[in-house]
């Protein structure tokens, strides 16, 4: 409330009772100049003066201050309970679709989740270093085999992988190892390679292979499951002897072959495992370039690899680090 609306409200029902600005005063007992301030919404009344001048207006104080009568309010009071009820209807049910939609949205949450979790279970997409068991061709598809916790891991070749360029082994029977790229279910053991990459690195075996077997292992080599070799470096050396490699070997298992760096050989021609000193454990035996020094055992002993240097072995070992062109 304004004093304008005040001031007009009074000087509303000032008229509709036919008085005179001087007859309220006389009522009021005041000037009226005072009820001509009020009027023209220059001044409040006096609080001691509501009371006594709603009664001249036959209203009540709440009436006068609210400048309206109450069977005005009583008039809009209804259309306003029905503008309130609407909007109060409207936010309950706003309430209730954005209960619905949050409930909705958590129910996709949970699905998606749930899906992710049974697909991560099932499926598998990764990328894994192994040795090819079998290629096979069946109709027009092209696939490879690997194993996985004892299993065959059949996977089918896509165009992408040159299906005919892979080899198992190299020239001297060795496990190749190669690079995959592929997606496979974990309950029926099949799925697709994408990619099919040879490294640098091959397979020493163990006692159960039929490499080891062919070596004539007793034990795995230095007391790994699987021993890896990797070829670090290959150079033609400039005697002619052939090519000259640095070979890093690894201990580890199927699962993960790079589980420790064991050592790392340079200046090598080729290399055998063996039972070189005959004590039941098998050693790692290297052909240097060095015609004065042309053999290294590395043997382990407590935990510890040792070098060592030799000028000739057995000729059955001897045969096995033939250079391709001394064979």
């Amino acid at each position: 409330m304004t004093k304008e609306q005040l001031g007009t409200f009074i000087a509303e029902n000032r008229r509709d009772r036919e008085m005179t600005q001087r007859d309220l005063a006389e009522r009021l007992h005041i000037t009226d100049k005072a009820v001509s301030k009020w009027e023209r919404g220059l001044s409040y009344p006096d609080v001691t003066l509501l009371e006594p001048l709603a009664e001249v207006f036959g209203l009540g104080v709440e009436e006068l201050v609210a400048c309206r009568r109450a069977e005005e309010k009583k008039e809009e009071e209804q259309p306003v309970k029905n503008i309130l009820e609407i909007s109060r209807e409207n936010r309950q049910s706003e309430r209730r679709k954005n209960a619905i939609r949050t409930a909705l949205a958590a129910l996709v949450m949970l699905a998606i989740a749930l899906g992710a979790i049974w697909y991560s279970s099932v499926y598998v997409h990764e990328h894994r270093e192994d040795s090819i068991i079998l290629k096979e061709t069946i109709g027009d598809g092209n696939y490879l085999y690997v194993e996985e916790d004892g299993h065959l891991l059949c996977l089918k070749c896509r165009d992408s992988v040159d299906f005919d360029a892979i080899e198992m082994t190299d020239e001297w029977g060795h496990e190749l190892v190669y690079q995959l790229d592929c997606h496979w279910n974990k309950k029926t053991y099949q799925g697709t390679v994408s990619a099919c990459d040879r490294t640098h690195m091959y397979v020493l075996g163990g006692p159960e292979d039929e490499i080891g077997s062919a070596f004539g292992l007793d034990d795995p080599l230095f007391g790994w499951k699987d021993v890896f070799c990797e070829i670090v470096y290959a150079n033609r050396d400039l005697y002619g002897q052939g090519i000259v490699y640095t070979f890093a070997f690894w201990g580890g298992s199927s699962e993960k072959w790079n589980e420790e760096r064991l050592l790392e050989v340079e200046d090598c021609l080729t290399f055998t495992t063996a039972d070189w000193d005959h004590d039941g454990k098998t050693e790692l035996l290297i052909r240097t370039r060095w015609p004065e020094k042309p053999y290294i055992v590395y043997d382990m002993e407590g935990g510890t690899i040792e070098a060592i240097w030799v000028d000739s072995l057995e000729l059955e070992l001897a045969k096995m680090l033939m250079t391709p062109k001394e064979q």
